[in-house]
């Protein structure tokens, strides 16, 4: 029974093991340098508030998982999203790749954010940071785009007690 056991574990242990992807991944380089652009043309699109420039770097299939919410599956399930988002408000998003590491077609993200949302209708801004997990697939054309995205909000430091 051991053996029986053994036999159906250790190939799937060994199938884990990263050395594989680490073989075949790298940190620099132009498609590390292409990912890091992305985020920095994303922002700008973000900044734009224009839902069909910012899509552009979304691939079809996309899915993003925003905190303490479903998923959003699909570029077509985000369109309406970001357009209330845009609609009501100006969003100014600054964001720093903290690591890319690239493996064949995918590449994976780890960055920081700063984000001030202000209401269009005059409302009080809002300022977030956070931390950004993004999954990119690299496009049959060569362009990478954004496939998976998850983000987590950082709070504000706290004032030191008097």
């Amino acid at each position: 029974m051991r053996s029986m056991i053994l036999s159906f574990m250790l190939p799937a242990a060994f199938a884990c093991q990263p050395a594989t992807v680490e073989r075949h991944a790298t940190t620099t380089g132009p498609e590390v340098e292409a990912v890091t652009a992305l985020l920095a043309q994303y922002c700008a699109n973000v900044r734009a508030g224009d839902v069909e420039i910012w899509a552009t770097l979304r691939a079809d299939d996309m899915v993003h998982f925003p905190p303490d919410a479903p998923p959003i599956v699909g570029l077509d399930g985000f369109r309406p999203v970001a357009e209330g988002l845009f609609r009501e408000n100006t969003i100014a998003l600054n964001a720093r790749a903290d690591e890319v590491i690239v493996a064949g077609d995918l590449a994976v993200m780890r960055a920081s954010f700063e984000e001030t949302i202000t209401p269009k209708d005059e409302g009080e801004p809002t300022e977030i940071a956070g931390n950004w997990l993004i999954v990119l697939r690299k496009q049959a054309d060569g362009s990478w785009k954004v496939w998976r995205d998850m983000w987590s909000m950082v709070p504000p430091p706290q004032a030191p007690a008097m």
